[in-house]
């Protein structure tokens, strides 16, 4: 399993190295290169996250706070904060059925793993821990060429207890402590991803 995803992860990475200048021109918010935005004190990095927080939600219209409550967020450029779509999946792998993910010829596709319930029932935590880890590294590559965000709903850590629901293949189960185990070993793997330089070393 590992030497296959090696195979299809390390090609992908490498490419993406490549391309990750184009990445630059991206609009961000906070972007030094804008004197005008860059300046406000949500940018300021020193501040905690709670204070920076506070401060941006304090410069938001009403309007302004109900456009950011929706899937696919306006800007709002009079902060420097751009556009930003929320809906992008990574059930069992980065989907490109949703607005927030698009593949083109610099990334054609991503790693897709078997249904939720089917890696599951491997029972097996290591695996699910590295499923969360590709999953989170190529997600990071595709934001860093503009294909995607960095926000992925997943996992899905419903418990399966009815059938008529229709997306129990969705779910780690019906089991509530390995739907636990599945959900810790999937989002520690999202969160814990290693440095993609460690590929020049290949």
């Amino acid at each position: 399993m590992e030497a296959m995803m090696n195979h299809i992860f390390i090609p992908l990475c490498l490419s993406l190295l490549l391309l990750i200048p184009c990445a630059s021109q991206r609009n961000y918010a906070c972007n030094k290169r804008e004197s005008t935005t860059s300046q406000f004190p949500f940018c300021n990095t020193t501040l905690s996250n709670e204070d920076r927080a506070k401060d941006l939600v304090s410069r938001l219209t009403l309007q302004e706070k109900v456009q950011q409550l929706v899937n696919s967020a306006t800007g709002i450029s009079r902060l420097g904060v751009p556009q930003y779509e929320w809906w992008s999946e990574a059930l069992h792998g980065v989907s490109y059925v949703v607005p927030g993910t698009s593949f083109n010829a610099t990334v054609p596709g991503a790693t897709s793993f078997p249904a939720v319930i089917l890696s599951a029932a491997s029972f097996n935590k290591t695996l699910w821990y590295k499923m969360g880890q590709t999953v989170s590294t190529e997600a990071r590559a595709m934001y860093n060429v503009g294909l995607s965000g960095l926000t992925y709903w997943s996992p899905n850590v419903n418990v399966f207890r009815d059938p008529r629901w229709g997306r129990g293949q969705e779910t780690p189960g019906e089991d509530p402590f390995m739907v636990s185990k599945y959900a810790v070993n999937y989002v520690l793997g999202l969160q814990e991803v290693e440095n993609c330089l460690l590929l020049r070393h290949a």
